[in-house]
């Protein structure tokens, strides 16, 4: 006799914009590889809505690395990435980042 799977129960969620003040700093420290830390702060007052922004070098732990290789800048970008998607979440607009 062949087992019956009963079907899944799925919940889907949407996600929510976070309720933050436009004037919000957001702070943000995160790991670059194991050898780095990486803080990185974005002052949501001070950007213009639909601009571009050069990405911040932030503050590096334990010094700023004069080289990454491939795994630590994905891990660079990721968490840069997240800070600005939150930035814009933040000002309720579209930002756009550029790398030079």
């Amino acid at each position: 006799m062949a087992r019956r799977t009963l079907p899944r129960k799925v919940m889907y969620f949407e996600p929510i914009a976070p309720r933050l003040a436009r004037n919000t700093v957001i702070v943000s420290t995160f790991e670059v590889g194991r050898r780095f830390r990486c803080t990185m702060r974005v002052d949501c007052g001070r950007l213009d809505p639909g601009s571009v922004i050069r990405p911040a070098p932030g503050e590096w732990r334990p010094h700023m690395p004069e080289r990454l290789d491939e795994e630590e800048l994905a891990d660079w970008r990721a968490g840069r990435d997240a800070i600005y998607q939150l930035a814009a979440l933040t000002i309720g607009a579209r930002l756009a980042v550029a790398d030079a």
